[in-house]
């Protein structure tokens, strides 16, 4: 009987690695450009990027077109109009967006624009990129002690009383104000006992109230 794991077993079988071609989804693509730390375009403007991502996901998977406004665009991209212009002429200049069909509005309704994302321009992006990725963990590898945190450093808050003073180690702080007034008057009182007079009076007082409560109770 074959044991359910036998502990001669061979090992597995690592998955091929799949290369990234022109013939794969667009999406695709442009997901491990950005995992790549987009190369090229890494020193383009955010807008280009975000714009360039807004496209990726709305663009057919396999003709890497895409039929939309720029209004649309803006929307996605989080964006203004305007700078989904300035962004969609920076990709056309560097041959990765191409417009076979402006768009243009008739009154009300406009008519979108068609945009094609080439993806050969992005796949030759791709080996730079990880080039460049890889350089970029070498130095921050040989930092002495990792990256410099330029942080500044605050004490953590203390669980106690927010606004006391730092207490110095091996000093003895003295009384509180609350301590000193209940010392002062425990010496006042101890320094002017009350007269006789006044316990007896005070006795007769609580006697008077304690058998007018007890006669009340009883009727």
């Amino acid at each position: 009987m074959a044991e359910p794991y036998p502990i001669n077993a061979p090992a597995p079988i690592p998955a091929p690695t799949v290369r990234i071609n022109a013939r794969a989804s667009l999406w695709r693509i442009v997901d491990t450009l950005a995992a790549a730390g987009w190369g090229e375009l890494r020193a383009a403007p955010q807008s280009v990027r975000s714009y360039l991502l807004a496209l990726a996901r709305l663009a057919d998977a396999r003709t890497a077109v895409v039929e939309i406004t720029d209004a649309q665009a803006a929307e996605r991209a989080g964006v203004s109009t305007r700078t989904v212009l300035r962004a969609r002429h920076w990709l056309q200049d560097h041959g990765i967006v191409t417009m076979p069909r402006r768009g243009a509005r008739k009154g009300r309704v406009g008519v979108a624009s068609l945009i094609r994302i080439t993806k050969r321009s992005l796949v030759r992006l791709l080996p730079q990129a990880r080039r460049a990725k890889d350089a970029r963990a070498h130095a921050r590898a040989e930092r002495d002690g990792g990256a410099p945190n330029l942080t500044e450093r605050r004490p953590f808050p203390s669980l106690r009383r927010k606004t006391a003073a730092p207490r110095e180690r091996g000093a003895r702080r003295g009384p509180t104000p609350i301590q000193q007034q209940l010392a002062a008057e425990a010496a006042s009182a101890a320094a002017n006992p009350p007269r006789p007079e006044t316990l007896a009076a005070v006795r007769a007082a609580l006697a008077r109230a304690t058998s007018c409560g007890s006669a009340s109770v009883r009727s």
